[in-house]
């Protein structure tokens, strides 16, 4: 089965990955953190860096 996290839909997110698997974006230039809790993405107001869960113009 293939899933989606909920950071799919962010405007932050980055096409490139680290080490060709972890995704990347801009609260996460360096790779997002494998114990990170997509969970609660939308709820929490920081990712990191001041940087949040903003949705894709196109997803709103």
């Amino acid at each position: 089965m293939i899933g989606f996290d909920v950071c799919t839909f962010c405007k932050h997110r980055r096409d490139e990955m680290k080490d060709g698997w972890i995704s990347t974006c801009d609260a996460f230039p360096d790779g997002k953190p494998l114990d990170f809790d997509y969970s609660k993405v939308k709820k929490i107001k920081e990712c990191n860096d001041g940087i949040g869960f903003e949705p894709k113009e196109d997803e709103q």
